[in-house]
């Protein structure tokens, strides 16, 4: 037999293509996958262009068809079925790595939250700046938290799953003018973070400078952290502009509303 290098026994092809020896035996028994030449010893050998086809197996497995559908094509082979099979699986594929794509970033944002939580400090307030940010946001709320506020983060919940397929957490938005009279509990809506893989925002928070702050404790505790960012604000020749937006970093580490962390972030321009 000329060239036998080029030829491979069971135990050789299995190797060379990472599978199970017992799976090619089983691919053989079943007419799916056999050896192509038969030696004058009586063994049975697979050739090298025979990884081509076995590749196509196994990728068509691991994209959830069936045996008993690859062998129906093989049996009545066609290439527009083919092609339409291989466009149905494509779409299959494009929906399990957009979920894959929102599992990923919803991880991520879960990690930057709970390093924020892990060194957040009480009375601490820090300048920062940040990168235009698009924003989700809901119908408006009172700010009570009552039935009808309930309501609103019920449907903004469900929105935030139509458009990312996880339910997610958001915060809370108040204007500064409201917080300039006072008024700490008087929300405009609910708010949450859109991403750039995806057109769907309602809004923008502008890149530029904020000041950020951390509210240890339940959220009758706001008011005061409020007042110190104002004190900050004056003392640093700063004003408060635009929004502030709240929310909490450590919901899955909760014991009691006391270890409630928030982190407020307000938009603020130099006097």
């Amino acid at each position: 037999m000329k060239n036998k290098k080029y030829l491979y026994t069971t135990g050789q092809f299995a190797k060379l293509n990472g599978v199970n020896k017992r799976t090619l035996h089983y691919y053989d028994e079943i007419g799916l996958f056999s050896p192509e030449i038969k030696g004058e010893n009586g063994y049975r050998y697979y050739t090298c262009f025979q990884t081509v086809q076995l590749e196509l197996i196994l990728i068509l497995r691991k994209i959830g068809l069936s045996i008993e559908e690859i062998l129906r094509y093989q049996q009545r082979p066609s290439g527009a079925s083919f092609a339409e099979l291989i466009e149905e699986r494509k779409a299959v594929i494009d929906k399990s790595i957009r979920e894959l794509l929102n599992t990923k970033a919803f991880l991520e944002q879960k990690s930057q939250k709970l390093s924020l939580s892990l060194t957040a400090k009480e009375g601490e307030i820090e300048v920062v700046t940040l990168p235009e940010q698009r924003i989700l946001l809901s119908a408006p709320i009172t700010g009570a938290y009552d039935d009808d506020d309930f309501a609103v983060a019920g449907e903004f919940s469900l929105r935030l799953k139509s458009i990312f397929g996880l339910y997610d957490n958001f915060g809370s938005r108040i204007s500064v003018e409201k917080l300039s009279a006072g008024n700490y509990a008087d929300y405009d809506c609910f708010f949450a973070y859109g991403r750039q893989d995806t057109e769907v925002y309602d809004t923008v928070r502008p890149a530029g400078m904020y000041l950020r702050a951390f509210c240890l404790g339940g959220w009758k505790k706001l008011e005061k952290v409020y007042q110190n960012i104002y004190t900050f604000a004056e003392e640093n020749q700063m004003e408060l502009v635009g929004y502030s937006y709240e929310e909490g970093l450590n919901e899955m580490s909760l014991q009691s509303r006391d270890d409630y962390i928030t982190m407020i972030t307000v938009g603020c321009k130099k006097n």
